[in-house]
């Protein structure tokens, strides 16, 4: 159920990021550098639930992830609003966002969907099979 959810997230964000990138949406678009404690900040939030829910492995990838396309505190916090599956309050946040910044975080969003299947789907675990005995 819990890695469902991971799946459900990621199908999310390439469905929002998907209307704005076939509109056109600049690939060129820049975005503003994080401040460092800011981001560490919000990752370690990020971290901090995402483990009580999968594993730490799984929840570093995204980290990584983050760390690599989503630059603008705003913009990352939404990502990981979406990968928590708390897709309404995500929503809300990114309505806020004004266009341009909306165009190109879904260009990152696109990248970021693209990496999370590329190096983050090898930490997911397959579910327990129903009446199978935990092992020892």
């Amino acid at each position: 159920m819990r890695h469902a959810r991971f799946g459900l997230a990621a199908a999310l964000l390439l469905a929002a990021g998907g209307a704005a990138f076939a509109q056109g949406a600049p690939s060129s678009g820049q975005q503003q550098t994080a401040d460092p404690a800011e981001s560490a900040k919000v990752d370690s939030a990020y971290t901090a639930a995402c483990t009580a829910r999968v594993s730490k492995e799984l929840c570093g990838c995204v980290v990584q992830v983050a760390n690599l396309h989503i630059n603008d505190i705003a913009e990352r916090q939404v990502f990981y609003d979406y990968m928590m599956g708390d897709v309404d309050k995500a929503k809300a946040q990114r309505a806020m966002f004004p266009p341009e910044k909306s165009r190109v975080f879904n260009v990152a969003l696109q990248k970021a969907d693209s990496m999370l299947k590329d190096a983050c789907d090898r930490y997911k675990t397959a579910p327990a099979q129903p009446g199978a005995a935990p092992k020892p």
